[in-house]
């Protein structure tokens, strides 16, 4: 009892608060909104899960869809224009002061509830009481979402590039997802198919082919990424995920990791994460890089690649992860070598180099408040999964 009224209130804390900020800075349309979907979700959980079991399996799996379909509607979005769309055509429902940039709804209306679902789906993932109210949350968000934006593409004929309604196509898959989540949530299966999957190990085989696909994706991301930025981040981007190939192939290509360990800890990295490059956004790290390296980073290709299109991958990747899948548990070791060997350069390399090459003294590099935050789920994903693999291998040996 006491979890559930330790849960309760921080719900109201987070939302009394969320919703104040979210009227004050963006204005009482989006407010009104996410009051909507929050009392909502409040009325479901307290109503018909507040005493439901502790195993939350049958819900985690569709929970991470929602949010990659919640990001892949974002990118389509992004990829038609919605900010200048919202502009055009919104202003007057959001606050005199709030300036409707492409980089100020990436941040709120992407990042923001995006990192809120991620850690929600850390607390779903270990089973506790709040993990609940947060998949409510996130179904109905879901399900809110996807209806805006058919609203925006068949309704009242807006200025919007539909791109072949790819937008109305992801929005009807995501309101699909998320009537799965409350359906599941009023039923409350809770089945753990996804976590008793098969245990046995690939054969070397079939490691050798899944490091060939590895190695082509790495070289794909690491050429566009060139393309886009320079050397400076292809170092630290494919050096984490070479290091990363190296650490699955020696450990959970033998064994998938344990998705009741891992699976929290990756969503609480990608969500720390996310927040990061939120703040990356905000502060132009596209630009700080290109005048550190002299190759010029517009902050389209920085939106797309490093915001929304590579993100999609990782969040997939936690679904597979999830399902002991090797493209997870590599995803998942490219994370932490990344998070723990990459997000330092923020303060140990770019503001360095920065000072050689400008004569300054070391300041503020784009990054650099949230950089060290990812690594403390990735330390302790790394410690679990060599932990684990370890042990397996005494009781081998044994």
């Amino acid at each position: 009892m006491e979890s559930r009224l330790a849960s309760l209130l921080a719900v109201l804390a987070v939302m009394i608060t969320t919703l104040l900020a979210a009227h004050i800075v963006v204005g009482p349309a989006w407010a009104g909104g996410l009051a909507v979907v929050s009392l909502l979700a409040l009325a479901g959980w307290l109503g018909l899960t507040w005493r439901a079991p502790a195993g939350h399996d049958g819900i985690v799996a569709p929970y991470i869809l929602a949010i990659v379909l919640v990001l892949v509607l974002s990118t389509c979005r992004y990829l038609s224009d919605y900010a200048p769309m919202l502009a055009a055509h919104f202003k007057p429902l959001f606050a005199a002061r709030f300036a409707i940039t492409e980089t100020n709804w990436f941040v709120v209306f992407v990042v923001c509830p995006i990192s809120l679902m991620l850690l929600g789906g850390y607390f779903l993932a270990r089973r506790t009481p709040l993990g609940l109210y947060m998949a409510w949350w996130t179904g109905l968000y879901a399900i809110a979402d996807g209806l805006l934006q058919l609203r925006v593409e068949f309704l009242q004929g807006l200025a919007y590039n539909h791109l072949y309604f790819s937008g109305a196509l992801v929005a009807s898959a995501q309101m699909l997802v998320g009537a799965v989540i409350c359906q599941r949530l009023l039923r409350m299966r809770t089945s753990t198919v996804a976590v008793a999957n098969s245990h046995a190990g690939s054969t070397p085989r079939q490691r050798n082919l899944w490091s060939l696909l590895f190695v082509s994706l790495v070289a794909v991301y690491g050429v566009t990424l060139f393309r886009q930025a320079g050397p400076v981040p292809v170092a630290v981007v494919v050096g984490s995920m070479l290091g990363g190939l190296i650490g699955w192939r020696k450990t959970t290509a033998f064994q998938p990791a344990d998705p009741a360990k891992a699976v929290p800890l990756f969503l609480l990295l990608l969500a720390f994460f996310y927040v990061h490059v939120g703040e990356e956004a905000l502060t132009s790290f596209n630009q700080a890089i290109a005048s550190i390296s002299g190759k010029p980073w517009s902050d389209r290709e920085f939106t797309l690649l490093i915001g929304l299109v590579g993100p999609v991958i990782w969040f997939f990747s936690a679904w597979s992860l999830w399902l002991r899948q090797p493209l997870g548990n590599f995803v998942f070791w490219f994370l932490i070598v990344g998070m723990i060997l990459g997000e330092p350069t923020h303060l140990l390399v770019f503001p360095v180099v920065a000072m050689n090459k400008f004569g300054v003294g070391y300041e503020y590099f784009s990054g650099m408040y949230t950089a060290l935050f990812p690594m403390i789920p990735a330390i302790m994903a790394l410690v679990m999964i060599v932990g684990d693999h370890r042990q397996r291998a005494a009781g081998a040996a044994a």
